[in-house]
């Protein structure tokens, strides 16, 4: 599948270093099965805004040759296959603690295809046979049909007519929705601010995708530290400070 090899190199996301800074526009927190809602998050230094939180990302994906009815299946190296040009307009949603990604929605263009497809990642844990939906403002739902999952989540995609491209663009807000196995709802709003220019605009060059890519696993890595710091040192003091003893 065309998206399963790109999905690999564009599934922790970011157009920046700031838009996964604690408590910035994008950044996401689980709150009872909901995501806190960008109006709920402080900016972060720098103003981040609601419109940096959409970016698009091309890469050429090598595509094996088709083989014909009643031949072998050809040995073909991915410098030898046909490139074709795969594009990924997406926002993703990070947890507010760690940075770990815990969700994304994308519109995805396939060079040569009439129609793009709709994506969402949820978490792992989603009850698959219901699939997902992804609603825009006041707007029909879009039901999606899970395709695979991965160790970062599962994914549930659709085809959609181009038209639709142009709600997003007009909308305001883009929520997609499933639910987990313990039948409980899940529901991520995010703004569509800043979509239309995305996905008209250029895409993010692939060498500062990567960069950034170091930047947020590095700070995965010390808000993780950081936290098992704490845990360490809740354990050690399940009770914490012993309050002081009154005088009689």
């Amino acid at each position: 599948m065309v998206f399963t090899k790109l999905a690999r190199a564009a599934v922790i996301g970011a157009v920046a270093a700031s838009a996964f800074t604690l408590g910035a526009t994008g950044v996401m927190a689980q709150d009872k099965g909901k995501a806190k809602a960008p109006a709920e998050q402080k900016q972060a230094a720098g103003d981040q805004k609601p419109a940096d939180i959409w970016y698009k990302l091309c890469i050429d994906v090598p595509v094996a040759e088709a083989t014909k009815p009643g031949e072998k299946p050809k040995q073909q190296k991915p410098e030898d296959m046909k490139k074709v040009n795969v594009c990924l307009t997406q926002v993703d949603v990070r947890d507010n603690a760690t940075a770990i990604l815990i969700g994304k929605i994308a519109v995805r263009q396939v060079s040569g295809q009439d129609k793009p497809q709709l994506l969402a990642m949820l978490p792992l844990g989603s009850a698959l046979p219901p699939g997902a939906l992804v609603k825009v403002d006041d707007k029909e739902p879009i039901k999606l049909a899970y395709t695979t999952c991965d160790q970062a989540g599962c994914y549930a995609e659709a085809n959609i007519e181009p038209a639709l491209i142009d709600q997003f663009k007009k909308g305001k807000q883009i929520a997609y929705l499933g639910i987990d196995v313990t039948g409980r709802a899940l529901s991520i709003p995010l703004p569509l601010e800043g979509f239309a220019k995305a996905i008209e605009g250029k895409p993010v060059p692939v060498d500062k995708y990567n960069a950034d890519q170091q930047k947020i696993a590095e700070v995965i890595k010390q808000r993780l530290a950081a936290l098992r710091a704490q845990q360490e040192a809740a354990a050690k003091n399940p009770q914490g400070a012993a309050a002081p003893a009154q005088k009689k």
